[in-house]
Parts: C-alpha cells; structure tokens; sequence
C-alpha cells in the first residue's frame, strides 16, 4: 500500500478522466441552456492551463442566445464563399443548423507571442491543455462537449472574423450543451502497458550503442509511414499474384496447356514470399509495441527478407534444372500459348515493380526482398518473349531452355547479394578496415 495521502478525491478525479468524451451537439437537450456562470468557470479552468514562459496563447470567443445564429450565419457565409470546388450544400447546412443545437459554442484561437519567444507547436500544446481543461470541467459538471475543427478552421480567411493575426491560428470550435441522450459509460482504449517502457535500471551499454546508431543512422522522421507504406504495397502485390495465378491455373487446366498450368504454380512461389513479406509488416505494426511479445523490428524484417531470398534461390535452382532438361532433350513447344503466358506475367510485373518501386528501401531487406521476387519474376518473362518470338518463326526449341538459364543465373546472384545483406544484419556482423 502506497503511504501517499491525497490532497483530493482521487476516485471522483479518476472517473472525470474516465468519463471524459465527445458528445455531438445532435445529442443535447434542445432549448436548455447552460447557467453563464458555468461556462465562465469551465474557461477559468481552461485559463490554468500550463504554457512555457507564461505566453498564455489561448483565445476564445463564446457564443450562446442569439449570438450562435450569428456564429452559424458566419461560418456558414465564409464557407460558402471561400469553399470553392469543395463546396458542400450538405456541410453548408449543417453549419447553419449545429450552432442552435448548443447551449454555448467556443471559438479556439492559438494567438503567437509578439516576441516569438517559443515555437509554435509548444503554443500549439498550450492551448490543447487548456480545451483538455474544458473537456474535464464540462464532465464534472455532467455536461456533454464537443470539439470539432470541421467547417471553416483551416480557411486562412476565417482568422480576421476572430481577430486572429497571419501568424495566429484558429484551432477550432467546442459545444456545449446537457446531455438528452444517453452514452457508453467506457470508450475503447487499448491497455496502457503497450505505450509504455518501463525502465528501472541502469542501461549505459544500451544507451551508448543507441547513441552510436544514432549518429551512425540519424532516424529519419517518416520511418513509421514508410513501413505501413511498405505493407500496404506488398499485400496489394500479394493480391494482384494471387489473382494472376489463380487465373493461369484454372485457364490452363481448362486449355490442357501446361504452359499455363506451370507459369501459374510458379507464381506460387513468389505469393508465398511476398506474402512473407507483406506478414512481416504487419506483425510488426500490430506486435511492435506489446508488452507480451518481445523483439527487434529490423531483425524480423531481416529475417523475412533472409527466408525470402532462400525461396528466390530455390527459384533460381530448379529453373536450371528444368532448362537443362529440357535443353538435353527438348520439347514441343505452344508458342502461341506460351507467349501470352509470358506478356500476362510481364505486365502483372511490371504493375507490381511500379508499387514497390517507389519505396523500394535498400536499407530494408524485407521489401528488397519483394521487390527482387517481383524482378526475377519479370526478366523471366522478358527472356522468355524475347526467347520464344525468335523460336516462333525458327522453330529453335532450345532457346526457350537457354533463356531460364540466363535467368536463373541472374536471379542466383540477386539472391546471393540478398542473403549476404541480410544474414550479415541477422548476426551482426560488422566489417573492419585493415
């Protein structure tokens, strides 16, 4: 048991906390009005709020009475007029109707100090704490509020109307008004634990090498977008072979052309690993962060991309070995068949290339890995255009054969160069200069 006594009620703080939300102004009591008296303390309590060197940016303007069909036929004028192409007859009336379902509504303005004494987001930050008071305040008094930065909060021609300067900012609007229709009593929150790093103890080797990556690998800013950007590209990926593939084997087995049929159970392969791929970053957005499960991010995407470069050389080995083959005892091939096999993965390729191309991050061996698979994918189906459009007119059999050789050289030494990187980042391997 903790020894602390508490200055307050701690348990009826905790359930404003708890209790806290966003009630829309459709869910008030209409005509009832809230006493001015509260809604002067709700903006004392907001005037509390903690700003660095005192710049007390926040600004407000209270509507309420007659006042909010004057805020609605405003917003709902500037709206209209600077909307443009985006202009909306639904959101223009719902302008005109929202404010009159309030008992008050509350301009948010973010005022700069003249002297420029901090940067903006930290007078951003203070006025945040200070509608985070009003949000509280309001659940105290068994008020439902609302903060909205819809309608006219981004037009730079709304500032002047709330005398607000070029450098201000107008941040948006909160109603308030007593509740008439019930809400759940707990919003969804996932558990604290998952956002949390717990450190009791001493971490100077973790701290040093933490410092050493960092001035090595300065962290780039939008890593974070880039790894969702890299799982949605590969499942789009993923998707768009899956569908090719089913396609070729259900086509070829109706046609009886195995060529079809093969080109289908190939891209199998590379399904399974870019769909690896695409696992990895999804484990790693939905588990990165757990407190159960435990690991290193780069060192799964590595693996990934480690496990995928095997399959590519696998790849690689039984296309020799079928081109040998068939090199020592060629086969009657369809052209025809075959080709329109070839420019169907060539394209399906080329589409797939393009998704990943643009975040196509050497850093990263995982999405390497995809981008090689899609690669390996299309220069075989290049050669074999090229291969099979000279067989079509002389009749050479075997450079069909000679093209999946080529190609499985080609792609031997991407899955070598791949396997180097990532098993080196598997193991931590480090170079040094002699």
């Amino acid at each position: 048991m903790s020894d602390t006594v508490p200055l307050y009620e701690v348990y009826q703080f905790n359930q404003i906390i708890l209790n806290r939300r966003s009630v829309y102004p459709r869910q008030y009591e209409k005509g009832r009005a809230v006493p001015d008296e509260v809604i002067w303390q709700i903006l004392e309590n907001a005037n509390r709020a903690p700003n660095h060197k005192q710049t007390e940016p926040w600004r407000f303007k209270v509507f309420s009475g007659e006042g909010r069909r004057y805020f609605a036929e405003l917003q709902a004028g500037i709206y209209q007029e600077y909307a443009g192409q985006d202009y909306n007859e639904g959101r223009y009336q719902k302008l005109l109707e929202y404010p009159m379902l309030a008992s008050h509504v509350i301009s948010i303005g973010m005022r700069r100090n003249e002297q420029g004494v901090l940067p903006e987001n930290e007078e951003i930050a203070a006025v945040a704490c200070a509608v985070e008071n009003m949000f509280l305040s309001v659940t105290a008094y068994g008020l439902g509020s609302y903060w909205t930065t819809a309608g006219i909060t981004y037009f730079e021609q709304s500032k002047a109307y709330f005398d607000l300067g070029e450098k201000d900012k107008l941040m948006g609007f909160f109603f308030i008004g007593y509740v008439a229709i019930p809400y759940k009593q707990l919003s969804k929150r996932s558990p604290i634990q998952t956002k949390v790093d717990w450190i009791d103890e001493y971490r100077n080797t973790a701290l040093t090498a933490n410092l050493i990556s960092v001035k090595t690998n300065p962290p780039k800013g939008n890593d974070t977008l880039k790894a969702h950007d890299h799982e949605s590209q590969a499942r789009w990926v993923v998707i768009l072979t899956i569908v090719t593939m089913l396609v070729e084997i259900v086509i070829g087995y109706y046609s009886n052309s195995m060529a079809l049929t093969a080109e289908g159970w190939h891209m199998s392969t590379h399904v399974f690993a870019i769909g690896l791929t695409w696992a990895a970053y999804f484990f790693t957005r939905k588990y990165g962060q757990s407190q159960k499960i435990s690991f290193q991010s780069d060192r799964l995407l590595s693996l990934s991309g480690f496990t995928s470069a095997i399959v590519l050389q696998i790849i690689a080995i039984i296309m020799a070995i079928e081109s040998i083959g068939r090199l020592i005892h060629p086969l009657p091939i369809k052209f025809g068949e075959a080709i329109i096999v070839a420019v169907i993965g060539l394209m399906v390729n080329t589409v797939s290339a393009l998704l990943l191309k643009h975040d196509h991050d050497h850093q990263d061996d995982n999405i390497r890995a995809a981008y090689l698979h899609v690669l390996a994918d299309g220069l075989t189906s290049l050669t074999a255009i090229i291969a099979l459009t000279i067989g079509l007119f002389f009749r050479l059999y075997w450079l069909d054969a000679l093209s999946g050789i080529i190609g499985s050289i080609v792609i031997t030494s991407w899955a070598i160069q791949l396997i180097k990187g990532s098993g080196g980042k598997l193991i931590d391997l480090k170079k040094t200069n002699k």
